[in-house]
């Protein structure tokens, strides 16, 4: 099943916390156009944790979420930091969708000055 820009995702089989290198934890928005479910894609992963003193994490608002779905707005963030996320973390599963004024929101407020990175750096770069 291919997935498009703003589509929620999880693997289908949750990882723990401990385990994040080896699979999703947290929600993740596809970012990139079509994401057909057997490469590499781009996402920014959603969380329930406020801006830290390394991270600007954005606070977003219901009407960025699609009602129906798994994944709806619960004093939701996205980490301003776009990511690599990896096909065989997989398979996903459709959790929830961001609404046209989601993404525009996701997309006025991200970073367009740091590249995408792969998780292993960002976890890196969080306990340096």
């Amino acid at each position: 099943m291919p997935f498009v820009k703003g589509d929620i995702l999880l693997p289908s089989t949750l990882v723990a916390k401990k385990d994040w290198l080896k699979g999703l934890h947290h929600p993740a928005v596809v970012w990139d156009e079509i994401f057909d479910g057997s490469t590499d894609f781009t996402g920014i992963m959603l969380t329930h944790t406020p801006p830290t003193k390394r991270f600007t994490n954005v606070l977003m608002a219901a009407n960025h979420f699609q009602n129906g779905y798994k994944v709806v707005f619960s004093k939701t963030h996205f980490v301003n930091q776009r990511f690599i996320k990896f096909y065989d973390w997989g398979p996903f599963e459709l959790v929830g969708k961001l609404t046209i004024e989601g993404i525009a929101f996701i997309d006025a407020h991200l970073s367009q000055n740091s590249p995408s990175i792969e998780f292993l750096e960002y976890r890196n770069s969080m306990i340096a």
